[in-house]
């Protein structure tokens, strides 16, 4: 039996997403505002964004190659509505939706979809994939207008995953033949893309407008004539400006939340958009070899002192949920979730008195000091409020916590090179959800990443190493059933280590008024709104339900 993956299906059913498209164009009405606290680059060419920018504003006027599965969040049709690996691991074939035009009438074909993945690998490209693509990318072939076939220099059976939107900005489709007419400078000036919503303009630091097509698209033909993304980097002038009518729909965080509904405004929550979690840096290096979190059921004990439930109501207001082991969601790829799920809940229960007795077994009755770097990444200003919490929880087992918070921007430099800064500590960080987990492992777990969590090329001991062995085994194993158990395994070496600990699964947040628009559902995974501007329906068209 041939050892192919599974080709991805080329309809997605819209469950949950299925609000009727205006009959025709003269039914589009309106301005649909979105306040968002930043524009990342604010520029309209996707070689020169990342992630952030392109899911916010850039998705709405470009498609990507690979798109989503709307149901329940991770990898589905996009501009390829399937696509298959060869035996060998070394060509996919994508098969391009038929019937896909650009704004200024071209169509799109299988040499824009060329075009486009070598402009992101190109030299000007800031495509933060863009070395790994030159790496792994041998060639990539026009077979006919709706069929490319991507060579790869060894299997790459995430692919597909790093060219969706749901992962990153390398798969949004360009148009060779109006770039190679205007240049990169006009192209930037007046740029022009397939997606759902055409651009009209671009002020830096304020606004980029757009406007609704009025044919058929595959994501769904806008039910608002105009979109405008507003720049407001201060929240509580985002929720005003929603309460007054100004903003239909403004990013908040958490601590926002409560005041937002009391002031008569919907809130959304998006799942799986990331993990808040803690995790202990160089617990393998001989210096910390008779340190308390040299010992694994030292570590255990810290999560098992942790009531998760109380920081997802308390810190969380209750719009968050139990984790699944790191990185991992209900949505990712080649992953055992309902096992995962059932063990999370289990192993990441609070249990005091277990936290307590494992302390004193392991020769801390008395609990041991703990130094904990407080930190929160962009945009999850709510990761510090965790972190204190958290901590307060670990002195009720004896645990004498010296907490120091840092900015981001100088937390950051202190992970990389020896990090004689972080070694021995313990700190908050994050993860983002994406249906890949392999990338993310790799990063923190492989002796040569920038975070080295299980061990270096010096000191890398049995978890370390059987890491490696599986992670290498993943990587080239084709066979969907094996793939998930290496998977699994990969998952089980991290779990049992318990170096990396996931303390809630987080969600985006967003105010909304309902005098300006009707209910809708985010996609699962993907805290930007840029892949569902064009379902968004107007308030008269599906009312908020009560």
């Amino acid at each position: 039996m041939a050892r192919l993956m599974p080709r991805v299906a080329t309809l997605v059913l819209l469950l949950g997403f299925a609000w009727a498209a205006p009959a025709n164009a003269q039914d589009q009405k309106g301005t649909l505002v979105f306040a968002v606290e930043t524009l990342g680059a604010q520029t309209l060419d996707p070689i020169l964004e990342g992630r952030p920018g392109n899911a916010v504003y850039q998705a709405a006027m470009y498609d990507s190659l690979v798109g989503f599965n709307l149901e329940k969040g991770g990898v589905g049709p996009g501009v390829a509505e399937r696509w298959e690996l060869a035996p060998d691991g070394l060509t996919w074939t994508f098969h391009i939706r038929p019937g896909q035009t650009f704004h200024n009438g071209d169509k799109l074909t299988g040499h824009d979809v060329k075009f486009s993945l070598e402009r992101q690998m190109g030299p000007g490209s800031l495509a933060a994939a863009a070395a790994s693509m030159r790496r792994t990318i041998k060639s990539i072939e026009v077979v006919d207008d709706l069929t490319v076939k991507v060579h790869t220099t060894s299997p790459q059976i995430g692919l597909p995953a790093g060219l969706s939107r749901a992962v990153a900005p390398e798969g949004a489709i360009m148009p060779k033949a109006y770039i190679e007419k205007v240049g990169e400078e006009e192209f930037r000036k007046k740029p022009v893309g397939s997606g759902p919503w055409k651009f009209v303009r671009n002020v830096p630091g304020d606004r980029i407008e757009f406007t609704a097509v009025t044919t058929p698209h595959w994501r769904g033909r806008p039910n608002f004539k105009d979109l405008t993304i507003l720049l407001v980097p201060e929240e509580s002038t985002r929720v005003a400006m929603v309460r007054t009518g100004e903003a239909s729909i403004a990013s908040i965080g958490p601590e926002t939340m409560l005041g937002a509904t009391r002031a008569g405004l919907e809130v959304l929550s998006v799942p799986g958009t990331m993990q808040a979690i803690f995790q202990f840096w160089g617990t393998y290096k001989p210096e910390v070899k008779d340190s308390p979190i040299a010992k694994v059921r030292v570590r255990q004990a810290l999560s098992l002192a942790i009531d998760r439930k109380q920081v997802i109501e308390h810190v969380m207001n209750g719009k968050a949920q139990m984790p699944y082991p790191f990185s991992t969601f209900a949505y990712t790829d080649y992953l055992s979730a309902d096992r995962w799920k059932k063990w999370a809940d289990e192993a990441y229960r609070y249990d005091p008195a277990l936290a307590r007795k494992i302390l004193a077994e392991e020769g801390y009755p008395n609990g041991f000091e703990l130094k904990f770097a407080n930190t929160a990444l962009p945009g999850t200003q709510f990761m510090v409020d965790i972190g204190t919490a958290i901590a307060d929880m670990w002195t009720k087992v004896g645990v004498k916590v010296t907490i120091k918070h840092y900015e981001w921007g100088s937390f950051a430099p202190m992970e990389r090179g020896d990090q004689a800064g972080l070694v021995g500590w313990a700190s908050m960080y994050r993860t983002a959800g994406r249906p890949d987990a392999p990338w993310r492992y790799d990063g923190a777990f492989s002796p040569e990443s920038t975070q080295r969590l299980l061990g270096d090329k010096e000191n890398c001991q049995e978890t370390c190493q059987e890491f490696v062995k599986t992670y290498r085994a993943l990587l080239a194993e084709l066979d969907r059933e094996k793939r998930t158990a290496l998977t699994d395994r990969m998952v089980e070496l991290v779990t049992n280590a318990w170096t990396v600990i996931p303390i809630i699964e987080g969600m985006g947040y967003y105010a909304i008024n309902t005098k300006k628009v009707g209910q809708f559902q985010a996609i699962a995974g993907r805290h930007e709104l840029g892949d569902v501007f064009e379902r968004i329906p107007r308030p008269e068209q599906k009312p908020w339900k009560k």
